[in-house]
């Protein structure tokens, strides 16, 4: 009897030992690698504002220093659109706003994107050639059918006019809410001038107006209601406000 659990007590001895070895490297290996994670997603992040900026880059490029040759970050305070000294690396688009230090709850009345809550202050992203700014990238998101987009739009710098918009993160359906990536839609989108009604069938030529999503009549309205909000007095309208009074001069 005495050796039957001097055998069980070698044998938890063991398991439990195997289990703290385990926890100790999982930890480490968490440990080591957070700074390789936050590299690698603050270069998805450049990716995807280089391509809502029309920038192509080639397979195996140094996205990096393609971003950092042509465009330039700065935070601005979204209650009066003016810049702050934030730095643009201290956001995550998916986690900030949950920081009720640096966010606030939005009225349902004003939520029209349905976000839930913002930050008090963003990032914007200024594409550059030969040293002059020539498109406004603002960072938005919005909810659709099943969750929310996630994306970039690009504004020429008259603030009214669209070059772009980029889709990058969302949880719609593929075939039809996710054909918010389609580049034949996106492309429909240039040109157009604020502010924009998606509507659904449309086929007119209206620089105000623009086809819906066949099929994803929900993602569209979450697509309109997010460009609304964003390009309007509760997103980023008073900071579009100070560039047409010459911010960026």
């Amino acid at each position: 009897m005495s050796s039957n659990k001097e055998s069980i007590g070698k044998t938890l001895g063991v398991v439990v030992g195997l289990c703290l070895v385990c926890a100790v490297l999982v930890s480490t290996a968490a440990v080591q690698l957070r700074p390789l994670q936050a590299i690698n997603k603050a270069i998805d992040v450049q990716t995807n504002i280089l391509a809502a900026a029309g920038i192509e880059v080639k397979d195996g490029a140094d996205i990096q220093t393609i971003f950092n040759k042509n465009v330039e970050a700065k935070v601005v305070d979204m209650k009066t659109g003016k810049f702050v000294d934030t730095d643009p690396n201290s956001f995550d688009f998916e986690k900030s706003k949950f920081d009720q230090k640096i966010s606030f709850k939005l009225d349902k009345k004003m939520d029209t994107a349905g976000i839930q809550r913002m930050t008090n202050e963003s990032p914007v992203y200024f594409v550059k050639e030969n040293g002059k700014v020539n498109t406004l990238i603002l960072p938005v998101q919005g909810y659709g059918l099943w969750g929310v987009m996630f994306g970039f739009i690009a504004l020429d710098v008259d603030t009214t006019t669209v070059k772009n918009i980029n889709f990058y993160k969302h949880s719609e359906t593929p075939g039809l809410g996710g054909e918010i990536q389609n580049p034949k839609w996106v492309a429909t989108w240039a040109g157009k001038q604020l502010p924009v009604d998606i509507i659904k069938g449309y086929t007119g030529n209206d620089i105000n107006k623009l086809d819906g999503l066949s099929g994803a009549t929900l993602t569209s309205i979450g697509v309109d209601n997010t460009f609304k909000f964003w390009t309007g007095e509760n997103g980023f309208g008073p900071f579009l406000a100070e560039v047409r009074k010459g911010a960026l001069n």
